[in-house]
């Protein structure tokens, strides 16, 4: 993506979550993914986990809230996401992921979005999006 550097306009924003055994359960009635080690505490416990292990696919799910609500916000369409999973989120651990425009190119609506998510003092997954945004009639 061709875009300039942001200087003092650069954008930070932040979401705090706890998922939830609801959560989970959710998840794997909507995906169909049935993998013990986010359900199974002994099996997790096995594998070295202090628990089940939060589905990455509930991790992008907050990404897509930070995306389509903060940064850039209503009207925003994903381009790519590439995530690395660092570390295990456990159920009920709070996690605090972190956007910040690193790229934007505002006439073209295209931005680059370094992401982190965080909990406990470490790394739980860290990458990038690339986003551009659509203006939206009516909407701020």
């Amino acid at each position: 993506m061709q875009s300039n550097p942001v200087s003092a306009e650069t954008r930070t924003e932040v979401v705090r979550f706890i998922v939830t055994d609801r959560d989970m359960a959710d998840f794997a009635r909507l995906s169909g993914d049935d993998n013990p080690l986010h359900h199974d505490a002994a099996l997790a416990a096995d594998g070295g986990f202090q628990g089940p292990v939060v589905y990455g696919g509930l991790l992008v799910a907050q990404v897509s809230r930070l995306l389509g609500t903060r940064l850039p916000g209503h009207g925003c369409v994903w381009r790519s996401l590439t995530l690395k999973f660092r570390s295990p989120l456990h159920v009920g651990q709070e996690a605090v992921l972190t956007g910040r425009v690193s790229h934007a190119n505002e006439e073209a609506g295209l931005y680059l979005i370094d992401l982190r998510i965080e909990s406990e003092g470490r790394t739980v997954a860290n990458g990038e999006a690339q986003a551009s945004l659509m203006s939206i009639r009516g909407v701020a």
